[in-house]
């Protein structure tokens, strides 16, 4: 975890850099207003603590201009100025906690503990996953009941990724979160930490798959195993099938997220096709522009441009030539990149979805502040669900008779209890049942239990981040029987990230893989009901993992379906002929598969 100090005592800001240290924490000191605003715009800090008066400007102006830039790291304001109103303007400012000078050390981290906590969604101090947790009170790090011994670094890398379990973390967000501004080390470094920690981890009983190399990205904790369903399907599952608008919202957010990394890939191509111009192509740059159209003929054809995908297809096939390309074979590569820049610049432009579905929010959100609606918004959208904010409960009465959601979340305060519970009644008069989430801070009992016994499904305090929110949401969503078991094998970490925005909103649960060595050990764990295969990667042939499974004994009636970019009769001859239940064109992945997943298992 990375902290800033604001302040110009020196001698303060060292000894507390120093604990701060012991602890496990990276720190940067900052002595005014100038350098504190340069170190927030090179790195992202898990909690600032600033000091009320500095050289050049006003601890106060500070708070609020890191507020407007949309930091939204915790602020604790340290300060000598103790009287009530000082303390107001400070949390008024967007400060979350202001502690008066002198400090007691001990009292001041517990502080900064407390607040990095809260910032990470925990309830507890102890971080969990699984089997593991570690207590950042004590510092101490088990798997069951084993202590691991950690160094430093090795501790404050675990602890990063138990604080952001499903968060992607790259080499050098790795650098720029744990290490000081003064001492960044190399990448082969950080990777020597991780194999180190990696190493403690399984010597503690820990998978050795615990922390997971996402190839081309990053790393990760592994996602934690499903809870255990039945090997036969339900007969009738009562699945909540997503509309049109979903999956097109879907698919629009995922093509936002990955386009840079799809222009990325059309770099290499462009670059290969300028040293075939000039006549200095070598052998790694064919071999790597073979690959990036490879990625590129399946990526785009997931998205929905099936012409860029016909043409990264037919690029991958001429840069796939033992011998020196002809003039003709040039000048078809130069057109055909092209052509394709063309394609992509033309953007994603999906059929416009008709107006009563595009217009039917799933979430209805009431009373919460503009602030915390955008917010809640945004990891809304991340998550595939639509959202309709009411500025107050009459503006939510009247959106609830024009347009039922399918989950509310509520915001009340004393002031407008009874209101809410008006609302509360007219949700459950709704023809259909609708989950309702209130967010209060009411400690009273008989408050709290009108609230329940008029439907709110469930209590959230004030201090809920919008991701807990949203998550919760998410849960009361999500139906009852048990949710479909998959693992997916594709080399692309975009189409296994796009998979994933297709197929959750169905109920389905994916584990990915992009390494098919894993696959073994990954079916033994997970026990799917049903594996998706891509024919082409690196290390071995899809078609020669479907063969060798359909002589296992174990998989052999596993259904089998093939998610391909090849859409040419042989490939799909010799897919069937190995074993393949199914067979779906990366193409029509977005509309065809969900369905066709959900035929082959029922």
């Amino acid at each position: 975890m990375r902290i800033l100090l604001v302040d110009d005592d020196e001698a303060l800001m060292a000894t507390l850099a120093e604990t701060l240290i012991k602890q496990r924490y990276a720190v940067d000191m900052a002595a005014n207003g100038d350098m504190a605003r340069e170190f927030v715009a090179l790195f992202p800090y898990d909690l600032i603590v600033l000091d009320r008066v500095l050289p050049d400007t006003e601890g106060i102006s500070l708070c609020q201009q890191f507020r407007q830039q949309g930091i939204e790291a915790p602020i604790l304001m340290l300060t000598a100025r103790d009287n009530s109103a000082d303390k107001v303007q400070g949390l008024d400012a967007g400060a979350d906690d202001y502690v008066v000078k002198p400090v007691d050390f001990e009292e001041l981290c517990a502080r900064i503990r407390a607040l990095l906590r809260r910032d990470s969604h925990q309830a507890t101090p102890e971080l969990r996953w699984g089997r593991l947790s570690l207590n950042p009170s004590t510092f101490e790090v088990f798997y069951d009941d084993h202590q691991l011994h950690t160094t430093p670094k090795e501790y404050a890398l675990l602890e990063l990724l138990l604080r952001h379990p499903t968060q992607v973390f790259s080499l050098d967000a790795i650098i720029d979160d744990i290490w000081s501004f003064e001492d960044p080390p190399s990448g082969d470094a950080v990777r020597t930490h991780i194999k180190g920690l990696r190493q403690k981890l399984r010597a503690g009983g820990a998978p050795k798959n615990l922390i997971e190399t996402v190839y081309g990205v990053g790393y990760r904790l592994h996602p934690l195993e499903p809870e255990a369903t039945p090997a036969n399907m339900p007969s009738d599952p009562e699945i909540r099938q997503p509309t049109l608008a979903d999956m097109r919202a879907s698919l629009a957010q995922a093509w936002q997220t990955h386009q840079g990394a799809m222009q990325e890939r059309l770099s290499v191509l462009e670059a290969t096709a300028a040293a075939i111009d000039g006549g200095q192509l070598s052998s790694d740059l064919q071999q790597a522009g073979c690959s990036q159209a490879h990625k590129l003929a399946g990526s785009l054809g997931c998205y929905g441009f099936k012409a860029g995908s016909q043409m990264a297809r037919e690029l991958e096939q001429l840069l796939q030539r033992s011998a020196p390309l002809d003039d003709q074979q040039a000048s078809q590569v130069n057109q055909l990149v092209q052509r394709l820049r063309q394609n992509l610049s033309a953007g994603l432009t999906p059929d416009p979805i008709p107006g009563p579905i595009a217009n039917m929010p799933q979430l209805l959100v009431a009373g919460a502040s503009q602030s915390f609606s955008k917010q809640l918004a945004a990891e809304a959208i991340a998550v595939g669900i639509r959202s309709m904010v009411a500025a107050n409960l009459a503006q939510a009465h009247a959106i609830l008779q024009a347009q039922p959601p399918a989950v509310v979340v509520l915001w009340l305060t004393e002031a407008d209890f009874d209101a809410g519970m008006a609302l509360l009644e007219a949700i459950g008069h709704c023809g259909d049942r609708i989950p309702v989430l209130v967010v209060t801070d009411s400690c009273d009992f008989q408050q709290r239990l009108r609230l329940v016994q008029q439907g709110a499904e469930r209590l959230l305090p004030a201090s809920a981040s919008p991701h807990h929110v949203i998550e919760t949401v998410q849960q009361s969503l999500r139906v009852d029987s048990a949710a479909f078991t998959i693992v997916v094998v594709d080399d692309d970490v975009h189409v296994l990230d796009l998979l994933h925005s297709i197929l959750s909103p169905w109920g389905m649960q994916l584990t990915t893989l992009t390494d098919p060595a894993q696959l073994w050990e990954t079916l033994e764990r997970v026990q799917p009901q049903l594996l998706v295969l891509d024919v082409e990667m690196p290390t071995v042939n899809g078609l020669e993992l479907c063969q060798v499974l359909r002589a296992d004994d174990r998989w052999q009636h596993l259904p089998i379906l093939f998610l391909t970019v090849h859409e040419d009769a042989q490939t799909l001859q010799q897919a069937f002929d190995v074993g393949a239940d199914d067979f779906v064109s990366k193409v029509a992945m977005a509309t065809e598969l969900p369905q066709r997943i959900l035929h082959r298992l029922q």
